[in-house]
């Protein structure tokens, strides 16, 4: 028996629930798995030992990234509260709480830990943190992205970049990978950057104090159509009435929002391929095994594809012995 601070003694061992909360968080946010899940002193020690040595690694990355986040939030004119600034927190804070502490505290620690968004999303802040501080420290991405802030208000490409930039940067882990989808907005806007080519809605921005507002949202809404009526002569100018009017635009979904950024740039989106593996196995045949037939389908699946390809192979297994 151990004393607390208070002089009343206290067991080496946690209660039931507060064990298997801590053991399932263990495994779900730094992927500690034990030799023996039976609640006993010894299995309280390995825990405790094996979340030290993960905390030691992922505390300065978590620390690290919600100061560059931060710094890129309010750069863009982002509200520093969205999800993955949130999720960033609370990975940083779980780890500082849990720094230093060993057996029962880590138990406890874990036992009584809230998380602002939830594990999957804190377990992948934790997981692509350090590519995620490469792509938001990047010089390039950086550049890029300074470029659009400064045309924002006189163009229509360089704000519709912008804006993707934005949404991928507000969303945590769980809907958009920082560390890939910046990165490709960020090359996308570059070669339009680099292309000089003037964008569609310039005009509409620059007469936006002079004409209709309802003028200049028709001519955002649908740029396709004043494309083709800038090529038109004069004369075969159909006259507003029997102008088609836009049609207003489904909701896009955020998965599918930066393959229509590019499209309607002129740059390929890539097919997303994906493989994902979780579960528990016996023993590490078993696993080597199931990482065998992921494997395998991933391979089938990037054959069969043409074309630029995002492709993610992800494999979680637990090993029981």
């Amino acid at each position: 028996m151990a004393k607390s601070k208070t002089g009343i003694e206290q067991s080496p061992l946690p209660e039931t629930t507060a064990w298997a909360r801590a053991v399932a968080l263990a495994g779900g946010l730094f992927g500690v798995s034990l030799s023996e899940r039976t609640l006993a002193l010894r299995s309280v020690e390995e825990l405790g030992r094996k979340i030290g040595d993960a905390v030691r690694v992922a505390l300065p990355s978590s620390k690290a990234l919600v100061d560059v986040l931060d710094a890129r939030l309010r750069e863009l004119g982002i509200d520093a509260d969205c999800d993955r600034m949130r999720t960033a927190r609370s990975a940083r804070d779980l780890c500082e709480v849990l720094h230093g502490k060993s057996g029962r505290d880590v138990v406890d620690a874990l036992a009584a830990a809230r998380l602002d968004t939830s594990s999957s999303a804190v377990q992948q802040s934790l997981v692509d943190a350090g590519e995620a501080l490469e792509t938001l420290e990047d010089p390039l991405v950086l550049g890029v992205l300074r470029q659009l802030l400064s045309r924002e208000r006189a163009d229509l490409s360089s704000s519709k970049y912008l804006r993707e930039a934005r949404e991928i940067l507000k969303g945590d882990e769980m809907r958009r990978a920082l560390g890939v989808e910046l990165r490709m907005v960020a090359g996308a806007a570059q070669a339009y950057l680099l292309s000089g080519a003037p964008s569609v809605g310039s005009a509409a921005v620059e007469a936006e104090n002079t004409m209709p507002r309802s003028t200049v949202m028709a001519s955002v809404i649908a740029p396709a159509q004043v494309r083709i009526e800038s090529t038109r002569s004069a004369a075969k100018t159909p006259s507003p009435k029997t102008r088609p009017s836009p049609k207003s635009r489904p909701a896009k979904s955020s998965r599918t929002a930066l393959s229509k950024t590019l499209v309607s740039e002129g740059v390929t989106a890539p097919n997303r391929v994906g493989v994902d593996r979780r579960g528990t196995v016996p023993d590490r045949n078993a696993a080597r095994e199931l990482l065998a037939e992921a494997v395998k389908e991933a391979e089938g699946k990037l054959e069969g594809s043409k074309g630029p390809v995002l492709f993610t192979v992800v494999v979680t297994v637990e090993v029981a012995s």
